[in-house]
């Protein structure tokens, strides 16, 4: 069938969008991740021998890292622009899952992959909060955080088991070329985007003056508790299905449910917080996670598994939209500040994250019997501390 003369110019447009071309570039970018993700917390865990505190102690530096390296990453984008640190930030992932490979050869390599992980998270996420905050429309902020959540997630559905299917027949090298690949074909719509031009004039100091601020201090809770209870679900959630025998396979049908569940329903809550009060949908949606939080702690088969991970996808989604509409509103509003207002959240989000997976080695490390799932009852409770966000105190 020929499409129509308005048909083809709809698409044109639609291709022509700098955030469409954003959200392209993520999605192909995490399909690659995606092909690799589900490995990693478990893979790192038997590397360390299948000891609990280790492993959080390896992602403690990754994320203390990240927040530390999160100044030079504005001084970046301010001298080398967006595009070109979220291209670096390609780079720095697949040296990353490269050297994953090797951690055997020699203990240096771990200190080394830790650093890889957080330059290249350091370049990716602010390069991307910063560029969405340019590009997504004030009046439509709220769809638009709903389309690009579908876009983010849709390829990690099936890149798992993708990569999986990769994996057991042709090994790690050729899973990292096809990473490679991905990655490279990820770039391509960003070569044909803008440059956004920025200011980020924060000295070193300056950056975390603004995290310490007593002025700061019930949103950067907020943010914090964002923060920490996201690196529960893709962290700790893992690990406890695996604990619990569940399998790859199972683990993928489980993730793929959920998601493909939580999809219009994303849609639909970027849809309502256009036009409704998002203070209200914030506090239902974190009412809700935090109530999917306590109904994972009773999981123990995988179709508990699947129901619980399922209500949870789909109550994160009322959470998750209009979190992010309200920190993309608080950026916008701050003009030529927006870069130093994202560079602070990120700076809370992974100091918080760095500083409780610490605190965690160190229970689990006194009390070895201690069942993972306990920490799901803390995920409840930083769900509703996100609520806090919605505070609009005089900001520095």
């Amino acid at each position: 069938m020929i499409l129509s003369l308005p048909a083809i110019q709809t698409i044109d447009y639609f291709l022509k969008r700098d955030v469409t071309k954003l959200y392209i570039a993520v999605a192909i970018r995490n399909f690659g991740i995606g092909l690799v993700l589900i490995f990693e917390p478990i893979y790192l865990y038997l590397h360390f021998g299948n000891s609990l505190p280790s492993t959080f102690l390896y992602f403690a530096s990754v994320y203390t890292t990240l927040a530390l390296l999160i100044p030079f990453a504005g001084k970046a984008l301010a001298r080398i622009g967006v595009t070109k640190a979220i291209l670096l930030s390609f780079l720095f992932s697949l040296s990353y899952y490269v050297l994953l490979i090797f951690l055997d050869v020699s203990l240096f390599l771990i200190p080394l992959a830790a650093l890889l992980s957080g330059i290249a998270m350091a370049l990716f996420w602010p390069a991307f909060h910063v560029s969405f905050t340019r590009l997504s429309s004030k009046d439509s902020r709220g769809g638009e955080v709903g389309r690009v959540n579908v876009a983010m997630f849709v390829p990690v559905v099936a890149s798992p088991a993708v990569g999986g299917w990769i994996l057991a027949l042709f090994g790690y090298p050729v899973l990292f070329t096809v990473v490679l690949i991905v990655f490279i074909t990820a770039a391509i719509p960003l070569l044909y985007s803008k440059e956004p031009k920025e200011t980020y004039t924060d000295s070193y100091a300056d950056a975390w003056k603004r995290v310490v601020s007593k002025k700061n201090a019930l949103t950067n809770i907020g943010f914090a508790s964002e923060g920490i209870e996201l690196l529960l679900q893709y962290m700790m959630w893992p690990l406890f299905l695996f604990l619990l025998g569940i399998s790859f396979a199972q683990m993928g049908q489980i993730t793929f449910v959920a998601l493909a569940a939580s999809m219009a329903f994303l849609l639909y809550v970027g849809k309502v917080s256009d036009t409704q009060d998002r203070s209200w949908l914030l506090g239902v949606g974190a009412m809700w996670t935090a109530a999917a939080w306590i109904l994972k702690y009773f999981v123990r088969l995988p179709f508990d598994a699947l129901l619980a991970h399922t209500v949870y996808r789909i109550s994160r989604g009322a959470l998750s939209v209009p979190f992010q509409t309200v920190l993309y509103e608080r950026a916008a509003e701050k003009g030529e500040e927006a870069d130093e207002f994202i560079m602070r959240v990120e700076m809370v989000l992974n100091s918080a994250r760095g500083i409780f997976l610490v605190l965690l080695a160190l229970v689990f490390f006194l009390f070895p019997d201690l069942g993972i799932n306990s920490v799901f009852l803390v995920g409840a409770v930083l769900a509703l501390g996100v609520i806090l966000v919605r505070r609009r105190p005089q900001e520095k």
